[in-house]
């Protein structure tokens, strides 16, 4: 009986230490290769920030930045996917530890969490058909039917403005669901962050283009859970680290085009 107690005793203390192995100081959890996890939130349907390629792997311009930071932190980055409009709640939860995912900055969402220094200039724009007159101001939006990603500041801020200058808004879960609808005649317009309506233009500028109208100016930042200080700072010393060595320029000009991630304007001009 003594026996088959102390070989007990000794699987209780194997389990143990196979659970402790899987995590470091302060429960953070660690990799097979000893290093600590990063878990990082994203909706996998923004191009170019965070899109799935032909080999089903998630790619874009967070996905190397999320990468880049793991790098000097000596972390090991994880993805973890889910919808836009869940995604705040998600990291409430502890499902991850950060949003990466064009999180743009607002008031209200820094009374609920903590942000990184932005890494990317960002607006709200305007884009239409490429060939239509070119939109200049709010008001030529009157009467119009304006696309939006459910859950974006695109549609906060068209819903604000529809109220005030008289058009309609229809949400689509995708943003590429916004674009395909204006292709097939069902939007006149499409409110979109500026790096993301510039990969659009880019990538079929005969179908799309960006007009002169910025409603917002919301940089992009990281979403950090509200109470997690210590990783914000590691986080923000390490951003600082990829702007000095150039990474940051280099990962915005592979997916952008140019260098959006220097002379930030970092005053926010957003619409709740």
């Amino acid at each position: 009986m003594k026996k088959m107690k102390f070989t007990a005793l000794i699987l209780s203390l194997v389990l143990v230490m196979g659970v402790l192995a899987g995590c470091a100081d302060g429960g953070e959890e660690v990799s097979e290769s000893g290093k600590v996890i990063l878990k990082v939130g994203t909706e996998p349907t923004y191009p170019p920030f965070e899109f799935t390629n032909d080999a089903n792997e998630i790619i874009g311009f967070d996905i190397d930045l999320a990468n880049a930071l793991a790098e000097k932190m000596d972390m090991e980055v994880e993805i973890v996917t889910t919808s836009f409009d869940g995604i705040f709640t998600g990291l409430n939860a502890g499902n991850y530890d950060v949003i990466i995912a064009a999180i743009s900055m607002t008031p209200k969402r820094l009374e609920t969490m903590l942000f990184s220094e932005p890494y990317l200039s960002n607006g709200q724009v305007i884009v239409t058909n490429s060939g239509d007159a070119n939109i200049t101001s709010q008001e030529e939006l009157t009467g119009m039917k304006v696309g939006v990603q459910l859950g974006t500041t695109a549609d906060t801020a068209a819903e604000k403005y529809a109220d005030e200058y008289g058009f309609e808004v229809s949400k689509y879960d995708e943003i590429l669901q916004t674009f395909s609808a204006m292709k097939a005649g069902h939007v006149d317009a499409i409110a979109v962050d500026y790096a993301v309506a510039i990969e659009y233009v880019q990538l079929d500028p005969e179908s799309y283009q960006i007009s002169d109208v910025m409603l917002t100016n919301e940089p992009i930042a990281i979403a950090i859970k509200q109470d997690n200080v210590d990783l914000q700072e590691k986080i923000n010393n390490a951003m600082e680290e990829i702007r000095a060595d150039g990474t940051l320029k280099s990962i915005s000009e592979e997916w952008l085009g140019g260098d959006y991630t220097s002379d930030i304007d970092t005053e926010l001009n957003v619409v709740e």
